[in-house]
């Protein structure tokens, strides 16, 4: 990697929001060099803050394994909400890239539609059954403490959520005794098919940090994080790529000086194909 690499490298990991303003102004060629130029992880952090038609769009341009190395590494949500806009079978052959476990929650999120509660779910939460001993469920959670969170949402035989308990509560129970017996049964939840801005009125926001997802039959399917929350109000307050991206580009050359164009290819007002390239 070059000096100018690093120097890009760098400056996308310290201001991801900017960088992305103006690969949103960019041609998908242009900005699929930007991206091609990142290590994957760099590139993923960009993908937050780019708007997911923009980003399917350049990252078409990669190759289908350089593509699958960076959703790989950016959340699963937006993994999948960029995977929405890109065509089927591009869509097929960049999730057989994946790990096993990724195409499994992959799968599970594209099930529904676009900025529902289901779509921005994480699906990997720990669940336990009603009738298991809690230190049998403690032994779980330590051999996966990576999936458990705050609460752990207790279900039935047929998956329905019918309780919580926090990791307190849990730990300082009996080991002999059966989760039906120390969760709380009044759980607030949200259906999978809920919209975005249903997600963030939901009341249940000003006493819990997690919000358990069921489908039409009760059955529990994911949950909800708070970080997914505060992102979607930012999004309802309108900040999010809020920057000029003629400015944000301006700016970026500027920084870098003119060695950088090489890298950024800047468009102007005679690249071919410019204006009909990006998003609108």
């Amino acid at each position: 990697m070059n000096l100018e690499q690093q120097l890009l490298a760098q400056f996308a990991t310290d201001h991801p929001a900017e960088v992305a303003s103006a690969l949103a102004a960019m041609s998908q060629r242009e900005a699929a060099l930007v991206l091609g130029d990142l290590a994957p992880a760099v590139a993923a952090g960009l993908l937050h803050y780019l708007p997911y038609l923009s980003a399917a769009l350049a990252l078409e341009q990669l190759s289908t394994e350089d593509t699958a190395a960076i959703l790989t590494a950016v959340r699963p949500d937006i993994a999948a909400s960029i995977l929405r806009a890109t065509p089927s079978e591009r869509q097929a052959a960049v999730i057989a890239c994946f790990p096993s476990r990724l195409q499994t929650v992959i799968s599970s999120l594209l099930i529904y539609a676009e900025d529902t509660a289901g779509a921005l779910m994480d699906p990997e939460v720990l669940t336990a059954f009603e009738q298991e001993p809690v230190c049998q469920v403690l032994e779980r959670i330590q051999r996966n403490p990576e999936h458990a969170l705050y609460y752990l949402y207790v279900v039935a035989d047929d998956q329905r959520l019918v309780g919580v308990v926090n990791m307190r509560e849990l730990m300082g129970a009996r080991p002999d005794a059966s989760l039906a017996s120390v969760c709380t049964r009044n759980v607030a939840s949200i259906a999978a098919s809920a919209t975005w801005q249903t997600v963030v009125g939901h009341p249940a926001w000003g006493s819990v940090h997690a919000l358990p997802v069921v489908d039409r039959a009760g059955q529990f399917v994911g949950v909800l994080r708070y970080e997914i929350v505060r992102a979607l109000e930012r999004r309802q307050a309108g900040d999010t790529l809020a920057d000029s991206s003629l400015q944000t580009v301006s700016a970026l050359g500027e920084l870098f000086g003119l060695g950088l164009r090489g890298v950024f290819h800047w468009p102007t007002a005679g690249t071919a194909g410019g204006s009909s390239e990006r998003e609108s």
